[in-house]
């Protein structure tokens, strides 16, 4: 029985980690907003490069951190400096997260609803 659960949590484990973002490749993410569908009205994330971005709306830029780890996006300047922001796999794909819960706490109007950025390259 032991033997059991140990394997199984090492599977769980195993297909967890794999389901990680490792890196946010350069190129567009579009972003849209969970509840309608509809397009977000800042424009879409550009990743230019490992540590800069760009909003489309605005062609205005800044600096992000990403952690691995934590699966989480700090944006440290430019338009979106200290938003709330995740990693998460979609589709095989990584995608941001800008959620609004997290974001209305720390005083942030973002959207209606969570914010998807899906990437497009």
């Amino acid at each position: 029985m032991k033997s059991f659960l140990l394997s199984l949590s090492f599977i769980l484990c195993f297909q967890l980690s794999n389901a990680q973002v490792s890196s946010l490749p350069t190129g567009r993410y579009e972003t849209l907003t969970k509840d309608k569908n509809s397009r977000w009205e800042k424009g879409d994330i550009i990743i230019v490069d490992d540590s800069h971005y760009k909003i489309s709306g605005t062609n205005e830029t800044g600096e992000y951190k990403f952690s691995v780890t934590a699966q989480r996006i700090f944006f440290t300047s430019g338009p979106l400096k200290s938003l709330f922001a995740k990693a998460v796999q979609n589709n095989n794909a990584p995608a941001i997260v800008i959620p609004v819960s997290e974001n209305e706490q720390l005083g942030y109007k973002i959207a209606s609803a969570d914010v998807w950025g899906y990437y497009r390259n």
